[in-house]
C-alpha cells in the first residue's frame, strides 16, 4: 500500500490515514476468513452427522477436503451396483 516501506516493513511519516485503514480492511479479511473456518468445520460436522461417520480431524479444517463424498470411497462410485442405483434413480425406472 502506498506509504508502506516493503523493505523496512515499516510505514512512513505521514501515512497515518492509509496505515490506518489498511489496518481496518485486513482486520476485516481477518474476521472473513476465520467465520469462513468456523462455517466449513460446521458443515464437515453437519457431514458427518448426516452420513454416520466420525468428523473429521479437530484440527485445522484447512487440509481438508470440501467434497461431502467419504474418504475411503472405492472410486468415484465404489461398485457397479452403485451405478446401476444412480443411473435408476436419475432415469427413474
Amino acid at each position: 500500500p502506498e506509504g508502506f516501506d516493503p523493505e523496512t516493513n515499516e510505514w512512513l511519516e505521514g501515512y497515518e490515514a492509509q496505515r490506518e485503514a489498511w489496518e481496518a480492511e485486513y482486520a476485516a479479511a481477518h474476521q472473513r476468513w476465520e467465520a469462513h473456518k468456523a462455517q466449513v468445520a460446521r458443515a464437515l460436522e453437519a457431514d458427518a452427522e448426516t452420513t454416520g461417520s466420525a468428523p473429521a480431524a479437530t484440527g485445522d479444517v484447512a487440509d481438508s477436503s470440501y467434497s461431502s463424498a467419504p474418504a475411503d470411497a472405492g472410486g468415484t462410485l465404489a461398485s457397479d451396483e452403485a451405478l446401476a442405483a444412480l443411473r435408476e434413480k436419475l432415469t427413474g425406472n
